[in-house]
């Protein structure tokens, strides 16, 4: 019984390490796009994720490796132009000319959408975690969420 409670408490305490590691580094990459991007005309908003241990089941079920385990979407809406695109590739140069990032995992559906109109950069940064960081606007959001790139459409 001993045993248990101890592994019990160690995975407890090493997932309540990771969350905060995954906070930390987070809120790091937020600041560093909001600073760059200060004289911008975006509104920006951020959505951490950790994703579920359902989903990663179904992704090792298709023997696919959970790169995504940690996620932050940057989701900004340009009131003066709603379909731009533009500013996804500015707030991706940002982040690679801060962070180091595995380039030979990233997507860019922006330029290849899904054939279920799924639009999003997805870049990975390496920090003590994986974070996958997709990027878009408030438009692709909606299709993604909502539209018919959402899982319940």
């Amino acid at each position: 019984m001993l045993h248990i409670c101890s592994i019990l408490f160690f995975i407890y305490n090493f997932s309540h390490l990771l969350v905060r590691s995954f906070e930390k580094n987070t809120n790091k990459i937020i600041n560093i796009i909001d600073t760059n991007l200060i004289d911008n005309k975006l509104d920006i908003y951020y959505e951490r994720r950790i994703k579920s241990n359902k989903r990663m089941f179904s992704k090792l079920q298709k023997i696919k490796i959970p790169y995504d385990i940690y996620g932050l979407r940057v989701i900004y809406n340009d009131n003066a132009d709603y379909y731009n695109t533009k500013s996804a590739y500015t707030i991706k140069n940002i982040i690679e000319e801060n962070f180091n990032t595995l380039d030979f995992i990233s997507d860019d559906y922006i330029e290849k959408p899904k054939a279920n109109n799924y639009q999003s950069l997805h870049l990975y940064v390496v920090t003590p975690l994986l974070i996958e960081i997709q990027i878009r606007n408030s438009n692709m959001h909606n299709i993604a969420i909502n539209g018919s790139a959402s899982h319940y459409y």
